[in-house]
């Protein structure tokens, strides 16, 4: 091959070289052009996304409160007609209506998936996830004197709980520790 050949050909080479350079230039400024696009659609979406759990979260919380408001429209009509009545010299007549109104509430609750906290007096361990002790009574007079120390003896008020999670702490008066008592302190 003459040097004139060679130069030819290394001109072609050249030419292929730098039509090559300038394709994968192009080539790498679309990847980079399509890399922004989907990122940028990601982020849309994204966006898109979180403004739909919100809006599903506020119909959410609106359905919930309307069903609540809706059921709390009896027991309110049933304590005004008893207003109205004003009939409050009948002490049966008034624990009738204060029965009545107390199934209502209660009902209300059950249908809004509501439960009281289970407590088996005498027999649960006092547990602060469920309870809240507002007494500590002495096994002498405690109506379970041979509990347990720590042991739930008495329910002051009923707690409740919302799909297994606690609304209120159930109050309750747990055994004092023998030991603790013996000298007069609890």
């Amino acid at each position: 091959m003459s040097e004139d050949q060679v130069g030819q050909r290394l001109d072609a080479i050249g030419q292929q070289l730098e039509e090559l350079l300038d394709d994968n230039t192009a080539f790498l400024a679309e990847m980079r052009h399509l890399d922004r696009t989907s990122r940028d659609a990601a982020a849309a979406v994204g966006r898109v996304v979180d403004a739909l759990r919100q809006d599903l979260e506020t119909a959410i919380a609106h359905q919930a409160l309307r069903d609540l408001c809706t059921e709390l429209i009896g027991p309110l009509d049933a304590m005004e007609a008893m207003l109205a009545e004003a009939d409050f010299g009948d002490p049966q007549r008034i624990a009738g209506h204060i029965r009545g109104l107390t199934a209502t509430l209660r009902g209300v609750l059950t249908r809004m998936g509501v439960e009281v906290v289970a407590i088996t007096i005498g027999e649960d361990a006092f547990d602060p996830e469920r309870h809240r002790c507002v007494g500590v009574v002495d096994p002498r007079d405690s109506p379970f004197p041979f509990a347990r120390p720590h042991t739930v003896v008495r329910v002051v008020e009923h707690g409740y709980q919302l799909r297994e999670r606690p609304l209120r702490p159930a109050q309750v008066e747990i055994q004092a520790d023998q030991s603790a008592t013996r000298g007069g302190v609890l």
